[in-house]
């Protein structure tokens, strides 16, 4: 027997020092842990201390632990208890007896002629509202039950409006470890809608919508329900046509034939319903003329619902407010209508400060201020800064997310960047104006124009592929797509991400340099038994010198290895190096990932991972004794040649604590093949945040 002498608090600690005279004990739980029962009634135990220890709330608590005990299969446990009180000391004792936990041996169905039984047992098969686990065969009556209702109403969605499910019978074998359930139902008639009978103001515009509607209905199984949505259909197909205030009155028939339902619908049209003006309030710093720009109805406009929702829904969009509420008034002293529109305000301005860290760049600070209706036109505005030991960077963008009226966003960043990467550093400065747009919830198409001023410094010694200059300027237009269905944005459990990219620099651009670049990658989850997930990545890219160039700027070049990459690598670690070991980057490089993940205590995640990667040219850079391309030909056969060729691998485990900003990761990754000649090492630890994909 568990005593405890405590007083018990809110949450899951329960060895406390003593506050209150009282004692709590619990016997004869032999399969439910005493820290799970206590768990399970900790409301009520709470409730027993802050009220002056009083028995019902001890009676609640009983019920919850033996709640446990009916969910996890003990059908005929029993959870009695003994209340004393001497004096100030209080002791309860909880006296559970447990008995058998019940399995079951088999599920009958009687009277089922429409339905098989094979589909019916379905609907006893484990499911998110905790029906019986079918693979462990528990038996929880609560959950007979609910899978009974969910029969019922299947019945009646396919037209079985008189169905009715008797209360289950349980048959139990002697030692009570086993039970039968049997299910007994009576079906009677499958009704089906044979007619549609409309009658009362039918407007002869309308004729041909509602004849189609009625179509569609004629034949169906009937249900209670289908009155509703036949009602809604016709009700819909007035209001497209400006008939607001129409009325719709639907009632089902039983005809002489078995199953037939006749349907008699009341229609009263009204008259058109014109929106005579447009009151906008509750804005205070929006204007009024960013609401009525996004509202899809105008003054003079035949009133629609489906055209109020629509503008309600780019109003909720725009992110700018916490309540909106769209009315049509009933009509004035004039006969007028008019559209009331009420919005409250969100906040608009954010402040941010977000420390960090990464495997390469250590300790990072970020801040900046966001700005989401500058001037109350609803444009952001942002300003950003990036400190970290490896350099920083310093933005201010504009951005118009509904640029002239239409769906499509415009960005306009500027910026400055200084950094340091293994074997050069960088300033660059660079203006940008791209457009996106999403089509859809998951396809966003984005294009754009980047001038940039590079400068290169300490770029170590003989780390060139070809001769470049360290200083030029850039021009470039863009294109990417990414469709993206993932369940979650920092840790997904199911979906897909696929983003392709293409850029190209040329003179005429205001480009120093002549290539092209093109990058594709995807990333699959899928969701496994026991709530694993498997992550799949692939990512490619390739840059492509165009007419004369035989020289790409070491900073435009694809390295990989790092914490995102190949994790068996320092960052940009790994490929070719120089004489120095310093990393020399390529014109193409590859990263294929395959990830075994799970969330298995609370917060907490742990992963299982194989990283494979290269970069090119390689080999073929290497045969040639490191020596500068000087014409673009050999530089691209000898990329080409060495595409899929020398890659690296990398095997690792992960653990990961989720954070509402994204994971917290640590990274243990072994490379089973170190190269001595590049001085790789055997294995690598990294910390940063964010999942490597």
């Amino acid at each position: 027997m568990a005593v405890l002498i405590c007083s018990v608090p809110a949450g899951n600690s329960w060895a406390q020092e003593l506050e209150q005279p009282y004692t709590i004990a619990i016997k004869g739980n032999n399969s439910i842990p005493e820290q799970d029962l206590l768990k399970a009634a900790a409301d009520e135990l709470q409730m027993f201390k802050q009220r002056g220890y009083r028995k019902a709330d001890i009676d609640d608590a009983a019920f919850k632990m033996r709640l446990t005990y009916l969910m996890a299969g003990f059908a005929f446990a029993v959870v009695d208890y003994s209340y004393e009180k001497e004096g100030a000391q209080v002791q309860v004792i909880f006296d559970i007896r447990e008995g058998p936990q019940v399995f079951i041996e088999n599920i009958v169905f009687e009277g089922n002629r429409y339905i098989s039984a094979e589909k019916l047992t379905g609907f006893f098969q484990e499911k998110g509202n905790g029906l019986i686990k079918m693979k462990e065969e528990v038996f929880i009556e609560s959950a007979v039950r609910d899978a009974t209702i969910s029969i019922r109403d299947y019945y009646r969605g396919e037209g079985f409006a008189d169905v009715a499910i008797k209360e289950p019978v349980f048959t139990f074998n002697k030692a009570r470890t086993r039970v039968t359930i049997t299910i007994i139902i009576e079906e009677g008639p499958k009704y089906r809608i044979t007619d549609v009978k409309l009658s009362g103001e039918i407007i002869p515009e309308l004729a041909p919508e509602l004849a189609r509607i009625k179509k569609e209905i004629i034949g169906q199984p009937y249900f209670v329900r289908q009155k509703l949505f036949l009602r809604t259909k016709l009700e819909d197909a007035h209001d497209v046509r400006g008939y607001a205030d129409a009325k719709v009155v639907v009632e089902a028939v039983r005809l002489a034939e078995p199953g037939s339902i006749l349907m008699i619908v009341g229609i009263t049209s009204g008259e058109k319903v014109r929106i005579d003006k447009i009151v906008v309030s509750g804005n205070e710093n929006t204007k009024e003329s960013f609401i009525r720009d996004r509202l899809m109805l105008k003054p003079g406009d035949i009133y629609s619902r489906a055209k109020r929702m629509e503008s309600f829904r780019k109003l909720y969009d725009s992110g700018l407010f916490a309540k909106i509420n769209i009315e049509l008034l009933p009509e004035d002293a004039d006969g007028k209508h008019v559209l009331a529109v009420e919005v409250v305000e969100m906040p608009s301005r954010e402040y941010y400060v977000e420390p960090g860290w990464g495997s390469y760049e250590k300790i990072r600070l970020q801040a900046g201020a966001l700005e989401k209706n500058l001037f109350g036109s609803g444009k952001n505005g942002r300003l950003d800064g990036l400190v970290s030991t490896k350099g920083e960077t310093i933005s201010v963008s504009y951005i118009d997310p509904w640029l002239v009226q239409t769906d499509i966003s415009m960005n306009i960043p500027l910026y400055f960047e200084k950094r340091k990467e293994p074997s050069y550093t960088s300033d660059e400065t660079a203006l940008s104006v791209l457009f996106s747009k999403k089509f859809g919830k998951r396809l966003t198409l984005s294009a754009g124009y980047k001038f940039k001023m590079t400068q290169l410094y300490n770029v170590a010694e003989n780390v060139s592929m070809e001769n470049s200059d360290d200083n030029y300027n850039q021009g470039t237009v863009g294109l990417q797509a990414v469709w993206d269905s993932r369940d979650d944005f920092f840790f997904p459990t199911k979906g897909l991400r696929i983003a392709g990219s293409f850029d190209i620099s040329l003179p005429a651009l205001g480009s120093e340099i002549d290539f092209a670049r093109t990058t594709f990658g995807g990333r699959y989850f899928i969701g496994l038994p026991h709530e694993y997930i498997l992550g799949l990545r692939a990512t490619t890219g390739l840059i492509i010198p165009l007419r004369n160039q035989s020289s790409i700027p070491i900073n435009e070049r694809f390295f990989n290895g790092g914490d995102n990459t190949v994790r068996s690598f320092e960052h940009s670690e790994l490929g070719l190096k120089d004489v120095n070991n310093e990393p020399i980057g390529g014109l193409a490089y590859n990263v294929f990932s395959i990830e075994l993940r799970k969330i298995f205590y609370k917060n907490f995640a742990a992963s299982l991972y194989v990283d494979a990667g290269n970069v090119s040219p390689n080999q073929s850079f290497l045969a040639r004794g490191m020596e500068p391309y000087t014409d673009r030909s050999e530089l691209m056969d000898d990329t080409l040649h060495d595409y899929f060729n020398d890659f690296k691998f990398g095997v690792g485990v992960g653990l990961q604590y989720l954070l509402p900003v994204g994971p917290l990761r640590f990274d243990f990754a072994i490379n089973p093949s170190p190269e001595e000649i590049w001085n790789d090492r055997s294995w690598v630890f990294h910390f940063s945040l964010g999942m490597a994909f």
